[in-house]
């Protein structure tokens, strides 16, 4: 395919046999690359076509720099066509054609090939697709009646966007999703396609920013989903997370409980997607956040200051090798905060140092890639983490998992790491 300066069009044409002696192929096909004037031109013909294909370009006096005739393997399998045409489409890109450069004419062919140019067209995402109509006598187009017909598929295009973008969000891939739609063009849709087209953009962006923690910016991200818009059912979050939201957004003055299930689902949305490692370290700070919760609820003890006068005193002299030289404050992990739960005798303190197996597991997130070390985190690891702390937190919020459940992204129901 020879090498020009300037593209601006390359014109695909399917170039059928003419099978019945009344039918002249040449003539509408000719007026077709003439009407066009591509500057490059590839014909698509068979081996019974083939000679059709090089009359046109003779008659056309193309240059031989300027077209190319590509043969199709088999002219009644439009699948076969599809594949073969996606190959012209291939190597018309590499030679520097965009896509809105390309554009395909299936005028003439077997209904097999005018249906796999189409697809391929379709699936390349071309300029325009076209044809040739007019008055007809006996199922022949009447000379000088030719109409040229052009199809634009960006609405087609626009249409696959909006679709393919609510599988994005399903997959928890909100950014993709909104790229896509920022993308298209969806002012060529329908009303309804418009407007669940721009619904999405706000779902997607609403459950993005609930999955960055970004509480009060979903919040107001959802409040522009349109309640009569059926399309949306299964991406409106129930009430109750909905009212967890608006706790939520209420940021430092959140209740923790709702941050504990908050962060909690989001270890299993990033289970969901695979990503162990980062799944376990949410898990590890809910656990931490779980004592430093009961700490803060039961004693008025704050992880960040601990009162000492406020400990068993046998825990004062080691508490004391914890406070720090730049605040004076004593400041408490993980470890430490169950450790004085333990001693102040609750309920979770205990089962936590009776525990040995769930601090091993809690270990491996110190020995993850992610953390301190070089361990990749399993999905085992993971599930079996999860079980013994929703074991640790029944103690202490009732009916941990249903509500957990309840305020989980809508459409993940049927979608968990059990």
């Amino acid at each position: 395919m020879g090498e020009r300066e300037v593209k601006k069009c390359a014109l695909i044409v399917t170039v059928g046999t003419g099978t019945r002696p009344d039918v002249q192929i040449f003539k509408p096909l000719k007026k077709a690359i003439s009407h066009y004037r591509p500057d490059y031109l590839v014909l698509a013909a068979s081996n019974g076509s083939e000679d059709n294909a090089r009359i046109i370009a003779r008659d056309l006096s193309i240059s031989p720099d300027a077209y190319r005739i590509a043969m199709l393997k088999d002219i009644d399998d439009f699948q076969a066509v599809f594949r073969d045409i996606n190959e012209v489409f291939k190597e018309l890109r590499e030679s520097g054609f965009a896509v809105d450069e390309i554009q395909i004419d299936f005028t003439s062919g077997t209904k097999a090939m005018s249906s796999g140019a189409v697809l391929s067209a379709i699936h390349n995402q071309c300029g325009s697709i076209s044809y040739i109509t007019g008055k007809r006598k006996d199922g022949v187009v009447i000379d000088g009646t030719e109409q040229f017909r052009t199809i634009m598929p960006t609405e087609i295009f626009a249409a696959h966007d909006v679709r393919i973008a609510g599988e994005f969000i399903r997959k928890l891939r909100f950014d993709t999703a909104e790229q896509l739609l920022s993308k298209s063009n969806l002012k060529l849709l329908d009303e309804h396609e418009q407007k669940s087209g721009q619904q999405l953009k706000h779902v997607a962006s609403a459950y993005r920013l609930w999955d960055l923690f970004n509480h009060r910016g979903a919040l107001e991200e959802l409040k522009n989903l349109d309640n009569d818009l059926s399309a949306l059912d299964c991406f409106r979050p129930r009430v109750e997370a909905t009212e967890a939201l608006k706790e939520l957004a209420r940021g430092n003055d959140a209740p923790k409980e709702f941050l504990l299930i908050d962060i909690f689902n989001n270890a299993e949305r990033r289970a969901i997607e695979g990503r162990y490692d980062d799944a376990l370290a949410r898990l590890y700070r809910v656990t931490e956040l779980l004592a430093q919760y009961i700490l803060d609820r039961d004693f008025d003890i704050l992880t960040g200051d601990v009162d000492k006068a406020k400990v068993p005193v046998h825990l004062h002299e080691d508490l004391e090798r914890l406070r720090n030289k730049r605040d004076g404050k004593i400041k408490t992990g993980l470890d430490w905060d169950y450790r004085i739960l333990e001693s102040l005798c609750h309920t979770v303190g205990h089962r936590y140092a009776g525990n040995e197996h769930l601090q091993g597991q809690l270990l491996q997130r110190n020995q993850s890639i992610l953390a301190h070390g070089l361990i990749s985190v399993t999905k085992n690891s993971y599930k079996n983490l999860k079980e013994s702390i929703i074991g640790l937190i029944g103690d202490s919020i009732e009916d941990f998992a249903s509500r957990a459940a309840a305020l989980q992204f809508p459409w993940l129901d049927g979608n968990k790491t059990e």
